[in-house]
């Protein structure tokens, strides 16, 4: 929710001696920055651009080698006091939406950890390092677990220039350090990771000790991702019908999956009427610490399957290219895991075993 107007420092321009300059008042100063020899039209262009950056805290890189800038934005931070980052908390859960706030803050604290500095303070220099430290490292809740991808680092990037954007809109802070951050394309090759059927089953009897193990069942029986676990109500489980209806996620549409007997067995004796099937927490860097959690005292309990097995998006795979193993067609599987036709062929096609693959071309006799 953005600030009125009027709180909002208006930029001037003004002519002296030929030489345009721009001029806007902050508290009990003004800050003057002098164009040059510069046309009314280009000058006009010059004063739009600062008086978004006023508002966004996006600033061009012609003005932030000034010096009346760099006092306004100096000031500004010694005015604002540089704030806790838990104080932004509650602004953002009312003002955007919880979700938002969790997302955006879990990405944040790991930015001034790596960069040991407060929010204001942050520079571009230090957005950009901090993106490069994610695809080299594995992250500060999964060690030993190998660098993470590009589509990780994107994230992170859209959730910092998002909080940065709405601190600048509102007031909170000057400059957003991400806004001249790019995404990194993914690569067009996609090298999917899973599980046999002799790893599974000491995986699942591992997550027979955890409190929410179930969560481990269902993604290997189901194909479930982390996030459906985690929006997952016993209200969409039918024992009875023997199916779940997955929770609206990635692909913003349910899709129904039959649940498999051993499924059943285990669901029957820990069944409710209501409330949510995995004990994680509704707060975004809350409930992936947990899930992350799980899976580290699965890798402790299973040394001898390689770590990269162990993943949510692993077990994901491995319901789905075990059903291409059995025969299953893929138009199956894709309804069944949310996937295009084309993503599960991509992925599952090499599993079909041959003679399913290849009886249709008996007809061309």
């Amino acid at each position: 929710m953005a600030r009125p107007r009027k709180q909002y420092p208006t930029p001037g321009k003004r002519n002296r001696r030929n030489s345009w300059c721009l001029y806007w008042r902050s508290g009990d100063r003004t800050y003057e920055v002098t164009l040059g020899g510069v046309d009314e039209s280009s000058a006009e262009s010059l004063r739009l651009q600062v008086a978004l950056a006023l508002r966004t805290g996006d600033w061009p890189e012609w003005a932030l080698s000034r010096q009346p800038v760099h006092k306004y934005l100096s000031e500004c931070v010694a005015r604002n006091g540089g704030a806790a980052l838990e104080e932004y908390e509650p602004s953002l859960r009312v003002e955007i939406s919880p979700s938002w706030a969790g997302t955006s803050l879990a990405h944040i604290r790991e930015l001034l950890s790596f960069a040991n500095k407060t929010c204001e303070s942050i520079t571009p220099q230090d957005a950009q390092a901090f993106l490069d430290h994610i695809v080299q490292t594995s992250g500060p809740h999964f060690k030993n677990n190998g660098p993470r991808s590009k589509g990780t680092r994107n994230e992170a990037l859209a959730a910092c220039r998002r909080f940065y954007a709405w601190a600048g809109a509102t007031g909170r802070l000057v400059i957003n350090p991400f806004a001249k951050c790019r995404p990194l394309k993914k690569d067009d090759v996609e090298t999917i990771v899973y599980c046999t059927r002799e790893e599974r089953d000491p995986l699942l009897a591992a997550a027979n000790d955890s409190r929410d193990g179930i969560a481990v069942w269902l993604a290997f029986w189901t194909g479930m991702r982390r996030g459906e676990l985690q929006r997952c109500h016993w209200e969409h489980i039918s024992l009875a019908n023997g199916r779940v209806v997955v929770p609206v996620s990635k692909t913003r549409r349910r899709r129904v999956v039959p649940l498999a007997r051993k499924l059943l067995e285990k669901l029957e004796p820990v069944a409710k009427r209501k409330g949510k099937v995995v004990p994680w927490s509704d707060v975004f860097g809350q409930w992936t610490y947990q899930a992350r959690m799980l899976l580290e005292a699965l890798v402790e309990r299973c040394p001898d399957i390689p770590q990269e097995r162990i993943r949510w998006n692993s077990f994901r795979h491995t319901f789905g290219s075990l059903l291409a193993q059995d025969g299953v067609s893929l138009d199956k599987i894709s309804a069944w895991m949310g996937n295009s036709s084309a993503v599960c062929r991509r992925h599952y096609a090499e599993f079909v075993p041959r003679d399913h693959r290849d009886e249709e071309i008996d007809r061309l006799e």
